[in-house]
């Protein structure tokens, strides 16, 4: 109980793990992260799905990110490759709205922020963050948005793609290791 309490501190606090919390690897195409261990690990259809939290009945998934390789970058923008430039979207149609699956996304969501951000010794990540609405089926807004992170790596064709804001993830891939 109190090593989970002082991880969640320390997250909401620093947006990193404590200094001794117990933590375990993830290694997913030579990216090693220490994330800590209460995180669920379990494989998806183009990578990993880390799930970092509960799962809300009305969510469209449950609270994580995912670790995406080559074949989900590939068809990371409505069937097409990702670019760095545009929200990542692995779909040709409308997508459910994370907070909750009755609405689905506003495509394209607005740009908040760009840049480079470190991924590890030496290495840099095209980092995006976007504001992605939601609206009903028939396109009527709603008051639900939420904010999409991606950090990508062309060179090793990895993308993290966090919809929850997960909190320390940021400083997470910044210290990732690499083999």
């Amino acid at each position: 109980m109190l090593t989970t309490l002082t991880v969640t501190a320390s997250l909401l606090l620093t947006g990193a793990p404590a200094h001794g919390t117990a933590t375990k690897p993830l290694t997913f195409r030579g990216m090693t992260l220490q994330i800590p261990k209460t995180w669920k690990v379990a494989k998806d259809v183009w990578g990993l799905h880390v799930r970092t939290g509960r799962c809300d009945r009305r969510a469209a998934e449950c609270r994580g990110f995912h670790l995406v390789g080559p074949e989900g970058i590939s068809y990371g923008r409505h069937g097409n490759p990702y670019r760095p430039d545009a929200q990542y979207h692995p779909g040709n149609g409308l997508s459910a709205c994370l907070p909750d699956k009755r609405y689905v996304e506003d495509f394209p969501g607005k740009l908040l922020e760009s840049g480079l951000r470190p991924a590890g010794a030496g290495r840099k990540a095209a980092y995006s963050v976007w504001r992605v609405g939601c609206t009903t089926q028939t396109g009527k807004w709603t008051s639900l948005s939420f904010q999409e992170r991606v950090w990508y790596l062309p060179t090793s064709k990895i993308l993290v793609f966090d919809q929850w804001s997960t909190a320390g993830l940021g400083s997470i891939v910044g210290r990732a290791s690499w083999s």
